[in-house]
């Protein structure tokens, strides 16, 4: 497992977890979001409902979102900053947590990143979908996904803007 480390401001999705925190649900989460080419950042924190760590930690990162882990519970969420603390895009009970199941739950964490479409099943398994916290309104997950695109699209168009200046000033 991955050693936990004071939270730095680096880019990544922040992974907050409440202790016991075994392998088994670590690696998965963080093989999804390697193989979608987002980097993780894991902070051990106190005990409270694997929601509400996930929205701290959404809250923190500077990619927007965050995923809560409860070891004792057995739960893990996948948060938004922009969704009410009590509503988080995915929430794993007990139940689903399968490596399967957590390794879509770090790739649909990344592809949120990207604004890429989520991932609700693959063809390895029988069709199951991870437990939606409760019923999320197609319309907000449509808004959320461009706010995100339109921050990433925003930060390269700044950076694209200020070398087109230097480049054009060294003219």
């Amino acid at each position: 497992m991955k050693p936990f480390r004071e939270q730095t401001e680096e880019v990544a999705v922040w992974i907050f977890g409440f202790q016991p925190l075994p392998d088994w649900i670590i690696e998965p989460i963080l093989w999804g979001l390697e193989e979608e080419g987002i980097p993780a950042d894991i902070q051990e924190v106190s005990r409270d409902r694997a929601e509400n760590i996930a929205k701290r930690a959404a809250d923190g990162s500077p990619l927007n979102v965050g995923i809560g882990i409860n070891g004792i519970d057995k739960a893990v969420a996948l948060h938004h900053r922009d969704l009410p603390e009590a509503r988080p895009l995915f929430l794993l009970g007990h139940e689903d947590l399968n490596p399967p199941h957590l390794r879509r739950l770090g790739a649909n964490a990344a592809r949120l990143v990207k604004g890429e479409p989520l991932v609700y099943q693959d063809g390895s398994e029988s069709g199951a979908e991870p437990q939606r916290a409760t019923e999320f309104p197609e319309d907000m997950l449509d808004r959320i996904v461009a706010l995100v695109v339109a921050n990433i699209r925003s930060d390269k168009m700044k950076g694209g803007q200020d070398s087109w200046k230097s480049e054009a000033s060294d003219s």
